[in-house]
């Protein structure tokens, strides 16, 4: 029987991906689940999803940089005032090098596999079970509003989104992809919040980049983007959650 592990925020940093894996020997038997921003700001970010993709034992949640990204490749007409805006939007978050990759070096057949394969990554997932112990797994914050609870599919994707009302589905993306989390925030009891997107400097300030934990919760997002601007304070984090054991690449 294998483990289960939980990487998020990779932001493009390929080789310390494949670092990660050799580090905790990942093999078939075991499950990895990434919790977005696989894309944008290091080089590798095309490369890496397409590796993800290939992976049967491996489940990606969206990221808010994967929606930016869908926002954009799902265009039908990628020129004019909206498509320049969310261009701009996409590339001014790091979008551009993955932009560059995505458009001048996968042929159409497979854009429509990587579109095809984002708009049905869970959003979150909140039944995972490990060690005895249950998680709830999201990229920013979970939804404690319930915005989501007119979707009736099993697992809330960005294709089911349109079972929203635009105002709920707004919202919705709002808090799962963007929202960060306070380190006053209480989660429910009885399971783990594990989440990304806000690297774990905002609630330990002068720390090391590590995984911070909080009342029901874990951040993970150890600023592994720092490292595609040169800035060797960033580190990918992975936890295997059979044990809590911590592993890192810097």
């Amino acid at each position: 029987m294998g483990y289960t592990y939980v990487m998020s925020d990779m932001h493009g940093m390929y080789h310390q991906f494949l670092q990660m894996l050799e580090q905790i020997s990942f093999s078939e038997e075991d499950t990895l689940y990434v919790l977005g921003d696989v894309i944008d700001r290091g080089r590798g970010g095309i490369k890496m999803l397409l590796d993800i993709m290939s992976r049967d034992n491996v489940t990606m949640l969206l990221g808010n940089h994967e929606a930016m990204m869908l926002d954009v490749v799902t265009m039908e007409d990628l020129s004019g005032p909206l498509y320049e805006e969310r261009m701009f939007r996409w590339e001014k978050n790091g979008g551009g090098v993955t932009a560059h990759h995505y458009f001048g070096e996968l042929n159409y057949k497979t854009q429509a596999k990587v579109i095809a394969y984002l708009e049905d990554c869970p959003l979150y997932l909140d039944h995972v079970t490990a060690g005895g112990k249950r998680f709830c797994l999201v990229h920013a914050c979970p939804d404690l509003n319930g915005y989501a609870d007119g979707i009736t599919d099993e697992r809330v994707t960005w294709n089911s989104l349109v079972q929203l009302t635009p105002e709920y589905r707004k919202k919705l993306l709002e808090v799962l992809l963007w929202t960060r989390a306070e380190g006053t925030m209480e989660f429910p009891e009885g399971q783990t919040v594990i989440f990304g997107h806000t690297p774990t400097l905002w609630y330990q300030p002068g720390s090391p980049m590590r995984f911070w934990h909080g009342k029901n919760c874990i951040d993970i997002d150890c600023g592994c983007s720092y490292l595609a601007h040169d800035n060797n304070q960033g580190c990918l984090g992975c936890l295997r959650l059979e044990d809590m054991t911590e592993f890192y690449v810097s």
